[in-house]
């Protein structure tokens, strides 16, 4: 017995343990946001601690973030930077905190002094968030129209900015004001959309939000099984997560479901639970709900009386929330803020048009100022220029003696040239007639004028000639060949120089080998030239070349 008393004061020990250690590691961020609040050294780094502990508590304890945002208005009130980015941050948390305490005139104007700090700072990203929220209160308050009007417009912003979370979330209200107004294939396409979203930010909070709404709708459509089945695996993530007022919502919608497959009792433990946590956590928007469903489950047991105490109760918080006053006081801020928005919007054109009227005379004033940099500029160039001019004038004014004795002595060597030229060309002559006549005695002309070098072919055999010498034999063939060449070229316009070149050796009588030595190249290849030039000179097969050269 001792021992059991020993093993369950351990096992308690052990829970405490777990429990405490699960606390400090649910309450590390807030610790850490509380310290950085606590250790700020300026009000913009205290102001900015308190919004993100806005942002931590608002899933968590959301009762807290009205203290929050009375801090920060305390502190930006002193401030003397410019405060209206942390303000408008401060009115988002505080309209959100109204809007779940269904106190919707007052998150509307909240909402709406947001959107206006937003349009001037033409800060899309913000803007998009405050159209949702505004599309939530119209929401809550039944009027869809409204709401989804407010919610495209945030879809608007936040597809031009890819904020695909963003969409997710607009898309997954938005079905449920579809729904509501029973267009069940519009609330379906848009809930699709949103788990589409969430799949690519791969935000599973949003995507299990998402098919919770998708489950509302299948409720709508009376396909309870198949809704319960959505709302339970969304209970167990919501509880995971420690999402409080989704998992009020979610026990009321499961009692619900079973109330419609009727299973009364099961419908009547979840309502119960989900009304004691609605009354802790003080949501009256969803406390209303839950006094509703379980007046349906008491009625649907028979339990008249204490359906009748819950229809009480309901129209109780449902006067408190929906009221005409109230009504009539959304009307009147609605009207306000359309008429602030339009006055908002003057003062914005009414500031660009004075900016860009400032602008457009900021730009004539300096055009002017490069139209008249320009012309000076341009008469500066063009007095250098004259002046360039004269000097250049005066100076060839001045000597025109030294100029005509430089033409003298240019034209001077230039006539020196000419005559050394002359007597170049004279001495390569007589040295040519000379080599031709050392080369070849005997100079027999045919009757067509043809010459032939016998003996230069034969010195050719026996003598290693330079390249000079060459050059030189080949201009001698063609001045000995002059009439020749005119006619071959008559004949035949389209030979190639290397083509009259190889004519030339074949007209002396010059072999393949002595030729292929001359040009020095290979034997194969004067073959090759001596075969295409046959195709030239149109030689059948029974035609020699060296034939029809001689006889040309």
């Amino acid at each position: 017995m001792k021992i059991m008393r020993n093993l369950l004061f351990i096992s308690y020990l052990m829970v405490l343990s777990s429990l405490a250690s699960a606390q400090t590691k649910i309450d590390s961020t807030l610790i850490r946001f509380e310290n950085q609040f606590t250790t700020a050294k300026t009000d913009s780094l205290k102001v900015e601690a308190l919004l993100k502990l806005c942002n931590y508590q608002r899933k968590r304890d959301y009762n807290k973030v009205i203290t929050y945002c009375s801090q920060i208005h305390e502190i930006l009130n002193k401030a003397t930077y410019n405060t209206k980015i942390q303000r408008a941050k401060t009115f988002g948390h505080s309209g959100i905190y109204k809007r779940r305490k269904s106190d919707y005139v007052g998150a509307l104007k909240d909402y709406y002094a947001a959107e206006k700090i937003y349009i001037r700072l033409s800060d899309t990203v913000q803007l998009s968030t405050i159209y949702h929220n505004i599309g939530f209160v119209y929401r809550s308050q039944k009027e869809y129209n409204k709401a989804i009007k407010h919610f495209k417009k945030a879809i608007t912003l936040n597809y031009t900015n890819k904020k695909y979370r963003s969409l997710g979330n607009n898309y997954s209200m938005m079905s449920q004001c579809y729904k509501n107004l029973y267009q069940t294939d519009s609330a379906f396409y848009v809930i699709n959309k949103a788990i589409e979203y969430f799949d690519l930010d791969n935000y599973e909070e949003g995507k299990q939000q998402a098919i919770a709404n998708k489950a509302s709708v299948l409720t709508f459509q009376k396909k309870y099984n198949q809704a319960l089945s959505m709302y339970l695996d969304y209970l167990e993530y919501v509880k995971s997560i420690h999402k409080k007022r989704s998992i009020v919502n979610t026990l009321i919608n499961i009692a619900n479901a079973y109330l419609q497959i009727e299973e009364h009792s099961n419908a009547l433990r979840y309502v119960n639970e989900g009304i004691e946590m609605a009354i802790s956590q003080d949501t009256k928007q969803y406390l209303y709900n839950g006094y509703l469903i379980r007046s349906r489950i008491y009625k649907a047991m028979k339990k008249y009386d204490f359906a009748f105490k819950d229809v009480a109760k309901y129209t109780e918080i449902n006067d408190e929330i929906n009221n005409v006053k109230k009504a009539k006081e959304l009307q009147d801020i609605e009207v306000l803020h359309a008429y602030e928005k339009k006055r908002l919007r003057d003062s914005i054109i009414k500031s660009a048009e004075k900016k860009n009227i400032l602008i457009h005379a900021k730009t004539q004033q300096l055009k002017k100022q490069l139209y008249v940099s320009i012309l000076f500029i341009f008469t500066l160039l063009v007095i250098i220029i004259l002046l360039l001019r004269f000097k250049r004038y005066k100076k060839a004014k001045e000597s025109p003696p030294k100029k005509e004795k430089q033409l003298s002595t240019t034209n001077h060597n230039i006539h020196s040239e000419v005559g050394i030229k002359k007597e170049q060309v004279r001495e390569l002559h007589t040295k040519t007639v000379s080599h031709i006549q050392t080369k070849e005695p005997s100079v027999i002309s045919n009757p067509n004028n043809t010459i032939l070098l016998e003996q230069i072919i034969s010195n050719l055999k026996n003598d290693i000639i330079d390249d000079e010498k060459i050059n030189e034999l080949k201009e001698n063939i063609k001045t000995l060949n002059h009439d020749f060449l005119i006619r071959l070229k008559i004949k035949h316009p389209k030979l190639t120089k290397t083509d009259i070149e190889v004519c030339a050796f074949i007209k002396v009588g010059f072999s393949r080998n002595e030729i292929a030595s001359v040009r020095k190249t290979s034997l194969e290849a004067i073959k090759s030239t001596r075969f295409r030039l046959k195709k030239k000179l149109q030689l059948g097969k029974e035609n020699k070349l060296d034939e029809y050269i001689q006889n040309l």
